[in-house]
């Protein structure tokens, strides 16, 4: 199934268009806020024009009868509806009300307010949402004019008003999609010309990447430089470890060569027995030898610490030291272990037993018969520390840091061995968040190998 990626050219583009349409839905509302308060100040002052013209007609008609007062009133209601009535537009309801001395004298038909109450007053009369009232008041003559008419756009807006807000947003699209179109695209052509580039090496080109002159590409740059710089490195250190990992097994397997001639070529049973036991040597030498490359390449192979679990290290210890007792009794080398009861420690199995097995091996390859090996856990400064300590012959201190090199083997060394142990040590310490780290004894002849880790505990 073809998975579609997502295009950075769209999110651009959809981004940009997002932006222009809040922008626009923003003025829209702003503009549609102002324009309804404008409108209904805008009928607030015509209503009391016209108002003032009632009063002003009632101050000269005097102590005329109601009945003389209702016509005049009318009329002037229709030079009120007069201007809507010319410009076409929705014409409002209206409703007038004139009281003299506290009485209704006029009072138009309720459009769409509750009926009139005359003992309300002009003050009291009920009033709907969406309608404005002005009440103007004649202390001299006792007149009160209340008129209230509903608000044109209070609910609803004109037809002609849609394309005056539409039209800005239709007739801008065109123009601002296109530039917008050009400029996200001209801007991405340096990340496709990057991108250009890495696609055109071999697969053996780690050469870094030219440096980019924009500030926002520099940071990819510099981070697939980086990339490169240790994928390099990897690479010539993959290299190296074939080269010497070959060199390693051209040994035994050229006497496992020799002794393999002998065999079909002599007829001396001395000689036969000599080159079987070299065969078998050389057989034992290239098995060693390959394990450990095969312990050296997983004690590495996976940094990834969150695949630690909390396990108990002391329980671990023994049951590697058990299996490590049957090599110590051939050689008369007793294992003391020094430990508290439980000691968790965030750790992968696989690599702290080989980091066990190697330290301990080590340890008994290089003691004396007779001689004895110490390994202790302890906590100290909030860490977790795991010593080794033998009675052989030490390593000089100005040797202790070229032993954790690969297939390094010190000059004067007698003992047969491949050179990874301690290399497969100190990787396996690093996959569980931990240091390694050689001394002579202080107390007589022998190495001290301590293991700090800051590994989660519970």
């Amino acid at each position: 199934m073809t998975r579609h990626n997502r295009s950075l050219f769209k999110r651009l583009l959809y981004g940009f268009i997002s932006v222009m349409m809040l922008i626009w839905l923003a003025n829209l509302a702003l503009d549609v806020y102002e324009t309804r308060t404008s409108k209904r100040r805008d009928m607030q002052r015509e209503l009391r024009a016209s108002a003032l013209r009632i009063m002003v007609l009632m101050q000269t008609v005097g102590e005329r009868p109601p009945e003389q007062i209702k016509p005049l009133v009318h009329k002037m209601e229709q030079l009120h509806y007069a201007l809507y009535t010319e410009l076409g537009w929705y014409i409002p309801a209206l409703q007038t009300q004139v009281w003299r001395h506290g009485a209704l004298v006029y009072a138009s038909e309720d459009q769409g307010l509750p009926p009139t109450d005359a003992a309300a007053g002009p003050y009291g009369q009920p009033l709907k949402d969406g309608w404005v009232v002005s009440v103007e008041t004649d202390a001299a003559t006792g007149v009160t004019v209340r008129m209230a008419t509903e608000v044109i756009g209070e609910w609803m807006l004109q037809v002609s008003s849609i394309g005056y807000y539409f039209a800005p947003l239709l007739f801008s699209i065109p123009f601002l999609l296109l530039p917008a179109w050009l400029i996200i695209r001209v801007g991405l052509r340096p990340l496709k010309s990057i991108v250009g580039e890495i696609e055109e090496r071999s697969a053996t080109d780690l050469s870094p990447l030219a440096p980019s002159p924009y500030l926002e590409l520099s940071p990819l740059v510099g981070s697939v430089n980086r990339l490169m710089e240790r994928l390099t490195e990897r690479l010539e250190r993959e290299q190296e470890f074939l080269i010497d990992a070959a060199h390693e097994l051209k040994t035994p397997l050229s006497i496992i060569q020799i002794n393999a001639d002998t065999l079909t070529t002599t007829r001396t049973a001395q000689r036969v027995e000599d080159a079987g036991q070299g065969l078998r040597t050389g057989v034992e030498r290239a098995t060693h030898t390959v394990h450990q490359l095969l312990a050296l390449a997983r004690s590495g192979g996976d940094r990834d610490h969150t695949s630690l679990m909390p396990r108990d290290l002391v329980e671990l210890v023994a049951d590697r030291l058990a299996q490590a007792g049957q090599i110590a009794a051939t050689r008369h080398v007793e294992i003391e272990l020094q430990a508290p009861e439980r000691c968790m420690l965030a750790m992968h199995l696989e690599s702290m037993a080989s980091l066990i097995d190697n330290l301990v091996s080590n340890a008994v390859k290089y003691s004396p018969e007779g001689g004895r090996v110490t390994v202790a856990i302890a906590e100290a400064d909030g860490r977790i520390v795991l010593s080794v300590a033998d009675q052989g012959p030490g390593i000089a201190p100005e040797m202790q840091r070229k032993v954790f090199e690969r297939f390094f083997r010190l000059p004067d060394q007698d003992q047969a061995g491949s050179g990874l142990g301690l290399a497969i040590a100190e990787r396996a310490a690093a996959r569980n968040q931990g240091r390694i780290r050689l001394a002579n004894r202080d107390d007589g002849p022998g190495l001290q190998v301590e293991v700090s880790f800051d590994g989660v505990r519970e």
